[in-house]
């Protein structure tokens, strides 16, 4: 299992205390197994635990479960600004290449609508691609720098 925002924080926490894993265990009443298992993020606290880890170490109860939540919001909120710029990127480049080359479909209403889908599909086939790489950009830069801008202010 992963390091979690939580598991990472609650050693951090625990830390700037003073009190050693033992010690939290044996006011939680738990093996100092049970501590070790979740800050190696192998595991959680009951909610009961949750609250006594709170008070302990004078931590609000929402920062620690804030905390889990938060970096679950970053990618979600990064993958649909990569979704968005997609979306925008794509739709100007059929935009730009269709005015740039305008005369190349000027009776495409008067062919039969089995082919006018079929140059749909191979035009959206053709441009699918190009706006990719920008928008995967865009979501990074979401991911890496502005949404945790945002978050310290």
């Amino acid at each position: 299992m992963n390091k979690s925002i939580l598991s990472l924080k609650l050693k951090e926490y625990r830390e700037q205390r003073g009190i050693t894993q033992e010690e939290l265990a044996e006011l939680l009443d738990v093996s100092d197994k049970s501590i070790s298992k979740w800050e190696l993020g192998n595991g959680y606290p009951s909610k009961k635990n949750m609250m006594k880890i709170s008070a302990l170490l004078d931590v609000s109860l929402e920062v620690l479960m804030i905390e889990e939540q938060n970096e679950d919001s970053r990618l979600k909120r990064s993958f649909k600004y990569t979704l968005i710029s997609y979306f925008i990127i794509f739709a100007l480049t059929l935009l730009i290449r269709g005015v740039k080359e305008g005369n190349r479909y000027e009776d495409i209403l008067s062919k039969e609508l089995s082919e006018i889908i079929k140059i749909v599909i191979i035009e959206f086939g053709q441009n699918i691609y190009i706006s990719i790489v920008p928008a995967l950009i865009i979501g990074l830069v979401f991911y890496f720098y502005i949404i945790p801008r945002q978050q310290i202010d």
